[in-house]
């Protein structure tokens, strides 16, 4: 069971700073179910899933003003990227190798 910590830790990191889109109850079952690091995996899946969202939205330009909606996906696919970096230099972190190899010299 993740800890209320853990949760606002995610929220911080995905943006999403109320319950609109992800419920508490959405973010522990995801944060319980993800394998380490659990916050950096699920921040980087929401990212991805914001920007498959973002996809959707068109630039809109009427009565003198204009949003342009396109620039939440590239902002979005940056955090994607942000993330991925993040759980590939964890992955790739030196082992310690451990035990002594013993060998009998001749001459």
């Amino acid at each position: 069971m993740a800890t209320a910590t853990e949760i606002a830790s995610l929220r911080l990191q995905i943006a999403e700073p109320d319950e609109t889109r992800y419920t508490d109850a959405t973010l522990n079952s995801r944060l319980d179910a993800a394998a380490a690091p659990a916050e950096t995996r699920i921040a980087w899946e929401i990212w991805t899933e914001k920007a498959a969202y973002y996809t959707s939205l068109v630039d809109i330009a009427e009565g003198g003003s204009s949003r342009s909606n396109g620039a939440l996906q590239d902002k979005a696919l940056k955090m994607v990227a942000m993330f991925k970096q993040r759980l590939d230099d964890s992955a790739t972190e030196p082992t310690v190798i451990t035990g002594t190899r013993l060998h009998r010299l001749r001459r």
